[in-house]
């Protein structure tokens, strides 16, 4: 029974496509299924009917929905009246149901029960109803004309009884009689008669699945046609032997079969292609010396390399859980490693500009280490971000810009950042402000010490006086060496004249002590010109040049002496 109600469940779903509504129900009036349309014509059972409801529970729910008043009293009466029709019914009736009029006929089921069909009419001139409810009987011809598939009956002895029009064009007969008496085998060498040779492994494979189906019934199979065609057949017996067998053609659902087998061959060598191109994508950025991280649109940061992990010190648990890249930046700015990021690179985080246009920035991280971070934006939304370590190339740079900028021997400041220095302090004063002072220095009897002892312990002599005035001077002042044997210091925030005096004669007290260089002893003396500012001059040359004119006012007055511009009397005053 279970093999006939599927079979039938397949009539139905079909008989759905001609409007018609189904509903079969065993000898003992319970529900057993019903097709899409029955709940068209009868919505008032959707989610109420089910498979062994007694067919009592049926028309109830259709006259409590049709009787009022004093009919609704009556409503077993109408029940007792409506099984008994179903039981007895022989030919199509009439009735209308939510203003549709319905022709209704029951048919017995040898083996099941009863099937109850309903199919709209709208002409009510037609006392007789439709052409396909008119019958009194099971007609296979005229009922299973009108459904899409082949269908056809066998008699006991397999030969075909009747044969319906599907099935004649699925097998390319003349005509439905031809089958009459004939076995499926003939009306399948018929359908390949001529092109047998351009198949043969499809015709004979059809053959052997014929002689070994054909002999049981339930277990459908499919047949292959000429054409590229396939039917899929099932059939089921009556006690009395009789076969009814249904033939759907799936030529369509084959080819669909074969596209999506060749989509999902085509998807598996593109997943293995992809599988390798991620392995490989994933072995480079595990190492790869570049930290990289890729954030999606919705924020979420979906890439992190090894290399960023370790450059931004971010635990492999918080990436785990698939952080937005403001979680990431909160984490950062607790753990204090945010502080040197510029505010506008904050900003264009948190407001998302850095998904709309590119950023690069350095940050000095918590550690010391310099990172330097590029930000692109990904077409489609999202963003990459790129980290390089370049500490090591800061601190290259600051060597190179250290060399460029000092004096190679001594370690103080050159003349070219002297003069930058000097030339900052002018501009930046103002009329009536504090002062600075330009302090000149000449090294006196340092040519015998190079004559005597060799350049070697003259450098070293050079070196110990450039110790010995950075640490007289005072932070924020500037010493530099001006060349060979020549000193400047650009003494700031000086109020007094008594001030710039007093540094100056430090000065020249460091440089006159005794120094033991390579068991020699060794004594220096120096000649300090001084200039103030403004007194001296309002620019760096201006400057310079009388600190220096001072110096050799020094010089004449026997070395070893300080003169301040404008403030003593010498033979080579120009005040």
């Amino acid at each position: 029974m279970a093999e006939g109600l599927a079979l039938l469940r397949s009539v139905a779903d079909s008989l759905d496509s001609l409007g018609l509504a189904v509903c079969v129900f065993d000898d003992d009036d319970n529900c057993l299924l019903w097709n899409r349309c029955f709940f068209r014509f009868f919505p008032e059972h959707t989610h109420h009917v089910y498979v062994g409801e007694p067919y009592r529970a049926n028309l109830r729910r259709f006259y409590q929905g049709r009787l009022v008043g004093d009919e609704l009293a009556k409503i077993d009466q109408y029940i007792d009246a409506g099984i008994a029709r179903h039981r007895a019914q022989n030919r199509p009736y009439a009735l209308e149901h939510l203003g549709v009029r319905l022709w209704v006929s029951s048919l017995p089921l040898p083996g099941i029960g009863r099937i109850r069909i309903w199919q709209a009419h709208t002409s009510a001139t037609d006392p007789q109803g439709p052409t396909i409810l008119a019958t009194t009987a099971i007609d296979g011809a005229a009922l299973f004309d009108h459904v899409p598939d082949g269908v056809m009956v066998t008699g006991a002895d397999d030969r075909i009884l009747r044969a319906n029009g599907p099935f004649e064009q699925m097998y390319g007969l003349p005509n439905r009689t031809a089958a009459i008496g004939a076995h499926l085998e003939w009306a399948y060498r018929t359908a390949w008669q001529g092109q047998e040779s351009q198949s043969p492994a499809l015709f004979e494979a059809g053959l052997l699945t014929l002689s070994e189906y054909t002999r049981f019934t339930g277990a459908p199979f499919e047949l292959p046609l000429p054409g590229a065609r396939c039917s899929r057949v099932i059939g089921q017996r009556s006690p009395d032997g009789k076969g009814f067998w249904a033939h759907v053609d799936i030529t369509m659902l084959k080819r669909q079969q074969e596209q999506l087998q060749v989509a999902e061959r085509r998807a598996r060598e593109s997943e293995a292609i992809l599988q390798e191109k991620s392995a490989l994508l994933e072995a480079t950025l595990a190492n790869m010396d570049q930290g990289v991280m890729m954030v999606n649109a919705d924020r979420v940061v979906v890439v992190c390399n090894r290399r960023a992990r370790e450059l931004l010190n971010l635990p492999q648990s918080l990436l785990d859980s698939r952080p937005t890249l403001d979680a990431l930046t909160d984490y950062q700015l607790a753990a204090g490693e945010l502080a040197h990021v510029p505010e506008e690179v904050l900003t264009a985080v948190r407001t998302g500009d850095i998904f709309n246009r590119p950023y690069a920035y350095d940050r000095k991280r918590r550690d010391g280490r310099v990172l330097e971070i590029h930000s692109m934006p990904i077409a489609g939304g999202g963003v990459l971000r790129t980290y390089t370590d370049i500490t090591e190339r800061r601190h290259a740079e600051e060597r190179i810009r250290h060399v460029a900028r000092h004096d190679g021997l001594t370690a103080l400041v050159n003349r070219e950042v002297f003069l930058e220095s000097l030339a900052a302090a002018t501009v930046a004063a103002e009329p009536g402000a504090v002062g600075f002072a330009v302090h000149f220095i000449d090294i006196d009897r340092f040519k015998p010490i190079n004559d005597n002892y060799g350049h070697a312990i003259g450098d070293k002599v050079l070196a110990l006086l450039a110790d010995r005035m950075r640490a007289v001077a005072r932070d924020g002042d500037v010493v530099a060496r001006m060349g060979g044997d020549e000193f400047a210091v650009l003494q700031c925030k000086v109020e007094r004249f008594e001030q710039a005096l007093g540094l100056a004669h430090r000065l020249l007290e460091g440089i006159g002590r005794d120094m033991e260089i390579e068991s020699h002893q060794l004594l220096v003396g120096a000649s300090i010109g001084v200039a103030l500012y403004p007194d001296a001059g309002l620019d760096a040359d201006t400057l310079l040049r009388n600190a220096d004119v001072a110096m050799y006012a020094a010089k004449s007055h026997g070395r070893d002496c300080v003169r301040v511009y404008g403030a003593h009397d010498n033979p080579a005053s120009v005040y």
